[in-house]
């Protein structure tokens, strides 16, 4: 008999008794996420007005605001996920897990928020490093023409000696040696740094830089500059700065380079400049021509070796991918731990709230077994949509990535690295049923009568 009035309760009457979130969406809800979401839109159809460094670093921020926005309109989003996610599922469990999580809008949203967060981190941060430094490789192999690259095995760098014996080989058509430096440019009222490279004569010969005026030719003497085109400056025009070693100087811009990936705001100084107020050895010499065997014995004797131009671009990014890559696990290690913490202790409360509610499930028939299948569905279902959420956010900063991307490299290509993507939403979603389940089972070993009797 138990069994058969069982069968004529309705899945969504068995929550009749439930409480049921009737208002969850106040109105600072509405105002900070409808503002968080139009500064995410805004600054998303500006990105094209801005340089190319700021404009990449602007996606990851177009990111973050629509991650606290779609967390702050979880409610309302949700309302729409959930019975998409859920559509698959049948039978009564299902049905019931599905209207428990619409009913149940605070608990929900609660729950999906740090999951959004932390997949959204992950699946914005890592396909943006991951494509940036491809991107970055690939504009590099298309810049260097050289056929080898000279580098110092020691902090030092390759002496002039060095570079000069390594343009005395045989077959060597160019030795062009390079250092990094930094300047300082005024801005309003303080100093801004830049990021420059002395540079020897000869650099077209090795690189295909991107002159759209002047001409690199006039890269010569103390008093000349090459910059990139984002910075505003014309050919001709005198330039105010100061260099590493705070000497001020006024160069003359004989050269505007096109915006690039690789060499957005950064300028370009003759070596003799370096020479003559920061002496010090060259970070690499760019090769064209020469017998490699040849080459490699006079860097030996300056304290250097030489690399085929692709394996010395492949060597020297690689290393500081990885360490980067690294960092950014060990980052979203502590927020997955995070996640599970936050997770973990809005469902155990939850599960406390809700003895009655799984009361009324076991009065009318239903089995521990399938009040945990229950609860275990609607946290996968709560998960799915906060990491549905988390997706659909990372698409829109993936886009804006691949457009701004199109303007500095052929045919971009977005790298996203699944598996730790797809590791960190497993450990998400699972942390979510565990937390669900757990505190469940516990509640049911109480009689179902006298948790129909507990205040909630």
């Amino acid at each position: 008999m138990a069994a058969r009035r069982a069968a004529r309760v309705r899945p969504v009457e068995a929550l009749r008794e439930a409480s049921v979130d009737t208002r969850v969406m106040g109105w600072g809800r509405w105002l900070f996420g409808l503002l968080f979401l139009g500064g995410a839109v805004l600054l998303l159809a500006a990105l094209p007005e801005i340089g190319v460094s700021d404009g990449l670093a602007m996606v990851m921020l177009v990111a973050q605001l629509a991650l606290v926005a779609a967390g702050l309109l979880a409610p309302v989003l949700i309302r729409v996920l959930v019975p998409l996610l859920g559509a698959p599922l049948r039978g009564q469990t299902g049905a019931i897990a599905r209207a428990s999580a619409l009913s149940a809008l605070r608990r929900t949203s609660a729950t999906a928020a740090p999951i959004l967060v932390t997949v959204g981190i992950a699946a914005t941060t890592l396909p943006l490093t991951a494509t940036l430094w491809q991107a970055e490789q690939s504009a590099a192999r298309e810049r260097v023409t050289a056929s080898a690259v000279a580098t110092a095995s020691g902090p030092v760098g390759l002496a002039e000696p060095t570079v000069a014996a390594l343009g005395r080989v045989a077959g060597v058509r160019a030795a062009v040696p390079s250092r990094q430096t930094e300047v300082y440019v005024r801005s309003d009222d303080y100093p801004e740094e830049y990021s420059a490279r002395y540079v020897g004569a000869g650099l077209d010969r090795v690189l295909r830089l991107p002159v759209v005026a002047g001409s690199l030719d006039g890269l010569t003497g103390t008093d000349t500059v090459a910059v990139s085109r984002s910075m505003g400056w014309r050919v001709g025009e005198r330039v105010q700065m100061w260099l590493a070693d705070t000497t001020k100087v006024r160069l003359r811009v004989v050269a505007v380079l096109d915006d690039s990936l690789d060499l957005d705001r950064t300028l370009l100084l003759p070596w003799e400049l370096g020479r003559a107020h920061q002496p010090g050895g060259a970070d690499v010499v760019y090769l064209d021509g020469g017998d490699p065997a040849a080459l490699d014995a006079a860097a030996v004797a300056g304290g250097g070796r030489v690399l085929p131009t692709a394996e010395h671009l492949v060597a020297g990014d690689a290393v500081q991918y990885e360490q980067n890559r690294v960092a950014l696990l060990a980052v979203l290690g502590m927020a997955l731990l995070y996640t599970g913490i936050a997770v973990a202790n809005t469902l155990v409360m939850a599960t406390n709230d809700r003895r009655r509610e799984l009361a009324v499930l076991r009065l009318t028939g239903a089995t521990p077994g399938q009040v945990l299948r229950m609860v275990g569905l609607e946290a996968v279902l709560v998960g799915l949509a906060g990491t549905a959420l988390a997706g659909l956010v990372a698409a829109a900063m993936l886009a804006g990535l691949r457009a701004r991307l199109a303007e500095l490299v052929a045919q971009p290509q977005i790298s996203v690295p699944w598996t730790p993507i797809a590791l960190i939403a497993a450990g998400c979603l699972l942390a979510a049923v565990l937390a669900s389940l757990v505190p469940t089972a516990l509640a049911l070993r109480t009689p179902a009568a006298q948790l129909a009797g507990m205040r909630e």
